[in-house]
Order: structure tokens, then C-alpha cells, then sequence
């Protein structure tokens, strides 16, 4: 009886520590972030061939595997989030070469994880 209980008390202790909660302003931006990284690749570094479809899982995924629940992601305004990401990306003052070449090396590795 004493073995089940503590069975019991387990189960609600890790249910728990991996329960997801609605997402929040900050994970929203980093989505919106990661969103912006992919049409920065897409638009500017000649990655045009991936395929949205692929895109969106890979953010999914990413959500996932941060346990965010995106059961609220309507309640942000993601497109106004993505545009300001993508213009903050754009505005930085480095080689596009050197950038393309950086966002792909830290994010296409990504949709890997999503054929």
C-alpha cells in the first residue's frame, strides 16, 4: 500500500515539473524571432526553396521541446512581432554574407528534426 502511494505521489510530482503552461510575451517574441531568422534565410540568403510547411513544424518543434503551450499564440499579435524581429535582423550592421551565413549555421540545423 505504501509502495502505491508514493507510486501515486511520484506521478504527480513529475507530471507537474513537465506540465506546460500558456505562453508567455517573452517566448512569443522568441518565436517571432526564430520566425524572422527563417524569412531572413529565405528572403535575403537564397534559402527560398524550404519549404513553409517545413518551417512551421520546425517552430512547433521548438516550442515542443521548450514545453511552451501554444494553445494562446492568437493572443499575440505574431505577424507585428515577426515584422519588428525581421527589421531588427536586417538592421544589423554586419556583411550579408557573414550574417546568412550565421543564422544558417545556428538554425537550419533545426529542420532537420521535422522532415
Amino acid at each position: 500500500m505504501k509502495t502505491s502511494i508514493k507510486a501515486l505521489l511520484l506521478m504527480g510530482l513529475f507530471s507537474f515539473s513537465t506540465a506546460t503552461f500558456a505562453l508567455n510575451k517573452s517566448e512569443a517574441e522568441d518565436l517571432a524571432d526564430l520566425t524572422a531568422v527563417f524569412v531572413y534565410l529565405k528572403n535575403d540568403c537564397g534559402y527560398q526553396d524550404i519549404p513553409d510547411a517545413q518551417v512551421r513544424r520546425a517552430l512547433v518543434f521548438y516550442a515542443q521541446q521548450n514545453r511552451w503551450d501554444l494553445a494562446n499564440y492568437d493572443k499575440f499579435d505574431m505577424k507585428s512581432l515577426g515584422e519588428d524581429s525581421y527589421q531588427d535582423l536586417s538592421g544589423i550592421a554586419i556583411s550579408n554574407t557573414k550574417k546568412c551565413t550565421s543564422l544558417a549555421r545556428n538554425s537550419l540545423n533545426l529542420l532537420n528534426y521535422v522532415h
